[in-house]
């Protein structure tokens, strides 16, 4: 007799194939047989009408210091995901030596948009090391799968302490790096995961560890990674780390590369698509890459207590330096830090998360009640209205009672829906980038894969059902060498969702006061959605959570060459 039997769904299995109608028998959470008339079960459920998929892989998160508080992480296992990716972009809280907390802490702070309180509060500092994190994680347990970078931000402050955000490291401390990467790779590591990426910047502006690595450093940790002939090599890349660059530094490694992010930008139309073949003509040559690409647009919530979407413009700089708002406040009414601000977002060559489009950031909330006739209007519209420069109003705005407080929502990139389809049926693309376990008071993206189903298969047609799971489940599996997981066939893992393809979609987000310390974050609810398996674990079902006090994830250590 089988733990359970799903009968009569439309089986998707994500291998690409094309769907049918039939039985999946799972067994100790793997699914042991697929057919029709299967025998008998535990629990039969009747899926007549539904759609069985594997669950989604979601290849781009930071749920790295969020997995110490809430082994769930909410609010991915709700929207269809069964396995997360951690230590994204290089940002892991592993290794860190306790003198490294607080800077570790405050980085992250800034870099992914995390509440300090909630960090600080949140965060169970039971490990130093990446084989002692990974412990840490196993004994306690996880919700959905795992698995993990190690992070080169971290290793360099391990290594180097605060001088890894100073200069380049010397010989011997490569050394050390390398020592650390070989342990974290025995000790069943994902890969190695770094950025070059000028917005990637900590406290007060200063850029992340990863960025003051030089070419010698790059080459070595990776070729470290790839000692014993495992590992993705996963790069946020900056405006000067060209495709070639990237070559050189893999270069005798033999090993994947992963590069984000690649968004599509109005201004500048074609230079996303001339990355992606870039990165086909390296994969031609033998280095196998794959672009890292969304399939949403990218838009997010701020205040200009914490305006994340100017942080990777250079002139920003100075207000990032400030230590306290009244020298804050004093930069934003120089008339020569905006001059300089402004020249640099009105230059058209320069290819940033912010391009001074003004007509798409939009008043969505004001404190002051003063103010309530801003709601809905664009910054472009408000600027005309009063017959003033968008970047003038927005810093004067800014220096008015409560007016820090204001909270705009901006739509930045990746908002052309033609240039979007091309991206994502792109040979090369890895549709993913949702970020979620960061930015939480920005956006969430967490349900991407849902929108995906929603907007590009049902409502737009881009491709088919089949093409659609396969790049968020088994094609994922594959980039990443995950075994196991990604395809409903008999000998992989029962990560499985139930869904109503007339109906599957996203929620607009909400806001919710659940993170450590009361501080709040984005949230999100996905539709069409009966129920999600994790190792044959029912997880949610009929919208909710089923309580299950079981923590029936993995955390990943085995991963094909």
């Amino acid at each position: 007799m089988f733990d359970l039997i799903i009968k009569k769904a439309n089986i998707i299995d994500g291998t690409g194939m094309p769907s049918f109608t039939g039985d999946i028998a799972v067994q100790d959470g793997i699914i042991v047989d697929r057919g029709n008339n299967l025998g008998e079960a535990k629990s039969v459920i009747d899926a007549k009408g539904l759609s069985l998929v594997p669950g989604f892989i979601d290849s781009h998160t930071h749920y790295d210091a969020q997995l110490t508080w809430d082994p769930w992480a909410n609010p991915s296992p709700k929207l269809g995901v069964t396995t997360i990716v951690i230590g994204n972009c290089g940002f892991t809280i592993a290794p860190c030596k306790p003198e490294h907390r607080e800077l570790t802490i405050k980085n992250l702070t800034n870099v992914e948009g995390m509440s300090l309180d909630a960090l600080k509060k949140g965060i169970n500092w039971n490990f130093e090391t990446y084989p002692e994190y990974i412990k840490f994680l196993e004994d306690r347990g996880v919700g959905p799968n795992v698995a993990a970078y190690v992070g080169h931000s971290s290793v360099r402050v391990y290594v180097m302490g605060e001088d890894a955000l100073k200069r380049k490291a010397n010989e011997k401390e490569i050394d050390e790096m390398k020592n650390i990467i070989k342990d974290a790779m025995t000790n069943g590591c994902l890969g190695f995961a770094t950025s070059t990426f000028e917005g990637h910047n900590g406290e007060n502006g200063v850029p992340m560890p990863s960025r003051l690595a030089d070419d010698k450093e790059m080459h070595s940790l990776i070729k470290a990674m790839s000692t014993f002939g495992r590992g993705v090599f996963m790069l946020t890349r900056g405006s000067k780390t060209s495709i070639k660059v990237i070559q050189e530094w893999m270069k005798g490694s033999n090993r994947p590369a992963v590069v984000a992010a690649l968004l599509h930008n109005p201004l500048s139309d074609n230079s996303t698509f001339d990355i992606l073949e870039d990165i086909t003509k390296a994969t031609e040559n033998g280095n196998e890459m794959w672009g890292q690409v969304s399939c949403r647009p990218l838009s997010m919530e701020f205040t200009m207590q914490s305006p994340y979407l100017f942080e990777g413009i250079s002139n920003w700089k100075p207000a990032m330096e400030c230590s306290n708002n009244e020298l804050y406040k004093e930069v934003l009414g120089d008339s020569n830090f905006r001059k300089k601000l402004l020249n640099e977002i009105e230059d058209d060559a320069q290819v940033r998360l912010f391009n001074g489009d003004w007509d798409k950031i939009i008043v969505r909330e004001v404190k002051n009640k003063k103010f309530l006739d801003l709601e809905g209007l664009s910054i472009k519209d408000i600027a005309e209205k009063n017959n003033v420069n968008p970047l003038d109003w927005l810093l004067d705005h800014s220096l008015t009672e409560d007016g820090m407080d204001t909270l705009f929502i901006a739509m930045l990139l990746n908002s052309d829906q033609e240039a979007v389809g091309k991206l994502l049926k792109h040979p090369r693309s890895n549709i993913t980038l949702s970020d979620a376990g960061a930015h939480l008071t920005f956006f969430n993206d967490a349900g991407y894969g849902l929108y995906m189903l929603e907007n590009w298969v049902r409502k737009n047609n881009l491709m088919s059902k089949e093409e659609a799971i396969y790049n968020l489940t088994g094609k994922q599996a594959d980039i990443y060498r995950i075994d196991q997981r990604g395809r409903l066939v008999p000998g992989q893992y029962a990560d499985m969702m139930l869904i109503d393809f007339e109906k599957v979609g996203v929620s607009e987000t909400f806001r919710v006061d659940d993170l450590p310390g009361g501080s709040s974050r984005l949230d999100v609810n996905g539709k069409g959605i009966h129920s999600v398996w994790i190792n044959g674990e029912n997880v949610f079902k009929n919208n909710s959570l089923t309580n299950n006090k079981k923590l029936p994830g993995k955390v990943l250590k085995g991963f094909h060459s």
